[in-house]
């Protein structure tokens, strides 16, 4: 018996093998065709798509192993390119991830079973690293998609559809353009704040960071797409890199694709040749004029993207400190107040200089290996921090006062003796306020902190302590 069943989208060709079990299917019923099998595995057909000539004999032969999943080279069918894997060790790491085409693997159907009801990403992403573990590939034939056809695994392990949803306005955020440094993103945020009170505008989002949607929430209502709902549009916008937009988007008037393209991005881009939007805009006009060729249309206007400058830019407050990385230094107290001015939403840089070396989940520290002459980051700084539980003398402290840097300390008696003055050259923060009871105290100070830092000082104390070592040398 042949453990494999082959699963045709369309037009079954009856021709392909009379001893494999082929069974028709569509979008809607694919879940079911799958408990049917009887196959051991799994693979699937479109009748849109192509194969090489040895794709059945060579999954066939493959079906006779022991396996979770086979991948199996897969291309686009674009001008006949062959742009496939060869490195045999390659192949064999590639996993189902979550959206993957099901075109191009063969599945255990025990595992499959367990996948096509999983709309979570990360869930999925966890039963695959848990359960596939026995992976394989096959490198000898290759299928061909029809790029736009967008067969997609979680497009075809639809639910039945239980809700409709009406916006007016859609912006797609697909998976990929979630980057905190994305353009994509800055244009999302720039249609928002230029447009947000002129037209009614829905964020639709399959994945997106915390930071990133909040930034959204600021101008626009954003949703989740769940593949149980069809969402209806008049106007639909999303980016190039969003090319396979869901078939759960319905648009009854005008669709845009907008491309941000660099030049680079065409130097081995993928041309495409079935027309799915109304309109294509690209955001420059050299964009527009590159762009040509690339896209399934003559015409390619260009709208350059909005840009509205809403809120006053806050001061950045740039810290310095130099220190060894010993305990009685207090590295935790400046990863404390850093943690601090992140909540506070206090744009800084912190720059450490020490013998410890670590990446830290604080956005404006970082520790940088020590060098001989630290001044110039001290000279250019808003404040030297040093937080010590004690000092003997503190050249450090001396050498920020002398290029007039205000200086960030605690109460220690020896600072009395080398002039630092509180509110004059300095601000002191008390021990106590370190302590986690007191942490508005030490947020008040990291404010009052913002607030001054521009102040200027003078320091002109260096000529006193040199006298006091002229009888050592007499």
């Amino acid at each position: 018996m042949i453990d494999l069943t082959l699963v045709v989208l369309g037009q079954i060709e009856e021709s392909i093998n009379n001893n494999l079990e082929i069974l028709p299917a569509n979008e809607n019923n694919i879940k079911e065709v799958i408990k049917k099998a009887k196959g051991k595995y799994i693979a699937f057909l479109s009748d849109k798509d192509s194969i090489t000539e040895n794709y059945i004999e060579t999954i066939l032969e493959k079906s006779q192993e022991e396996f979770d999943y086979c991948f199996i080279n897969y291309d686009y069918q674009i001008e006949k390119n062959k742009k496939v894997l060869e490195n045999p060790e390659e192949l064999k790491k590639i996993k189902p991830y979550y959206k993957e085409y099901i075109f191009s693997f063969i599945f255990n159907k025990e595992k499959l079973q367990k996948l096509i009801d999983i709309v979570d990403k990360d869930i999925f992403n966890e039963l695959i690293d848990k359960e596939f573990n026995n992976g394989t590939s096959i490198k000898e034939v290759i299928y061909y998609h029809d790029i736009n056809q967008d067969k997609r695994l979680n497009n075809f392990i639809y639910s039945d559809v239980k809700d409709k949803v009406y916006c007016k306005n859609i912006i797609y955020v697909a998976d990929g353009c979630n980057g905190m440094f994305n353009g994509y993103i800055s244009w999302v945020r720039q249609l928002g704040k230029c447009y947000k009170d002129k037209y009614e505008i829905i964020i639709l989002y399959d994945e997106i960071s915390n930071i990133t949607k909040q930034s959204f929430e600021q101008y626009f209502e954003c949703l989740k797409r769940e593949i149980n709902t069809i969402y209806i549009c008049d106007r639909l916008l999303v980016t190039y890199s969003s090319y396979f937009y869901p078939k759960n988007i319905v648009n009854l008037d005008k669709n845009y694709l907008f491309i941000h393209g660099n030049m680079s991005d065409y130097e081995n881009a993928v041309k495409y040749h079935d027309d799915i939007y109304t309109n294509y805009v690209a955001v420059s006009k050299i964009c527009a004029e590159k762009a040509k060729g690339y896209y399934p249309t003559e015409t390619i206007e260009y709208a350059l993207n909005p840009y509205k400058l809403d809120t006053e830019v806050k001061k950045r407050m740039k810290l310095t400190s130099t220190l060894r990385s010993t305990p009685v230094k207090r590295l935790d107290r400046i990863e404390k107040m850093a943690k601090l001015m992140d909540e506070l939403e206090i744009p800084y840089t912190w720059e450490v200089f020490t013998d410890k070396n670590e990446n830290t989940n604080v956005s404006g520290l970082i520790y940088r290996q020590r060098i001989p002459d630290p001044l110039p980051y001290v000279k250019d700084s808003d404040y030297f921090v040093l937080l010590s539980d004690s000092e003997s003398f503190s050249y450090s402290v001396l050498e920020a006062l002398s290029v007039n840097t205000k200086v960030v300390v605690t109460p220690l008696p020896v600072y009395n003796e080398i002039g630092v003055l509180e509110d004059e050259n300095s601000i002191v923060i008390p021990f106590e306020y370190f302590n986690d009871e007191n942490v508005d105290k030490l947020k008040e100070v990291i404010l009052a902190m913002y607030e001054v830092m521009d102040k200027p000082i003078e320091y002109n104390d260096q000529e006193g302590l040199q006298n006091s070592y002229n009888e050592i040398f007499t």
